[in-house]
């Protein structure tokens, strides 16, 4: 007998189509948030759900989309010598001893170029420069205490950098946690936790942001992590206490994209 394909595996086919369509346009337009796109996704989908034929879903799902990126307006800040700086100190911290977290660091810096544009003025070029400098704890020459966003706070006020650009650092994406589970939260309270506008556009850089510097969603991200660190690692045990703190960040920057 000739299998026959249900309508519910039609429909779960066509769910499978999308989560990879979904993965190819923020591939795809990667100068538009990550988030914007699985929201266009979303609402297109919800609109062409009820088609006779559900196998042409992810072809209109992906006209749809695809018209939404077109007419995102991207606009990035012009580089000055605080970003520059920030560049320049990490390619050479990070470059050649760590290329991968060079990559992702270099698309955390992309990604700020895009988001800065829901800020004030003012604090456009220190997220660009909090980007690039985010993760240079991890070199050798930085490394002290083995917590990147403390290490690399440190540096920074060493080399003269404000308070806020070493706050923004010693906190990002929820630095708190994991230095009380390793023991370094007297050390990270040296720096203030910027709350704000600004510490949010900064984690969700980074959390929409693969280790190879391509973009992701928020819940991507939270899965690679998980998966390349394992459950023992102190970031992965941290996910039960600022996982939620996280993602609240990302959905406040998401809705400042949404009105530009």
């Amino acid at each position: 007998m000739v299998g026959v394909t249900t309508t519910a595996e039609v429909a779960s086919q066509a769910d499978e189509r999308i989560r990879r369509l979904e993965s190819q346009l923020v591939r795809e337009y990667d100068d538009v948030p990550p988030s914007l796109v699985h929201e266009w996704i979303e609402r297109a989908r919800a609109r062409f759900g009820g088609a006779r034929v559900q196998e042409y879903v992810p072809l209109f799902v992906a006209r749809e989309v695809r018209a939404s990126a077109r007419a995102f307006p991207v606009a990035e800040t012009t580089g000055t010598f605080l970003s520059s700086w920030a560049r320049n100190t990490a390619r050479r911290l990070l470059a050649e001893e760590l290329p991968r977290r060079w990559a992702h660091t270099a698309g955390v810096a992309r990604r700020a170029e895009h988001v800065a544009r829901v800020l004030p003025e003012d604090e456009r070029e220190l997220l660009v420069a909090a980007a690039w400098v985010h993760d240079i704890g991890y070199a050798s020459e930085v490394t002290d205490t083995g917590l990147h966003s403390l290490d690399g706070a440190r540096y920074l006020r060493r080399a003269g950098m404000s308070e806020r650009i070493c706050g923004l650092v010693a906190h990002h994406s929820g630095a708190a946690a994991v230095a009380r589970l390793v023991g370094h939260a007297d050390g990270l309270a040296e720096f203030t936790d910027q709350r704000g506008r600004l510490r949010d556009a900064l984690w969700y850089c980074d959390m929409s942001t693969g280790p190879d510097g391509q973009p992701t969603t928020v819940h991507g991200r939270l899965a690679e992590i998980r998966q390349r660190r394992g459950p023992e690692d102190p970031v992965v045990r941290a996910l039960a206490i600022n996982g939620d703190e996280r993602l609240a960040a990302v959905r406040r920057t998401h809705r400042l994209l949404r009105r530009k």
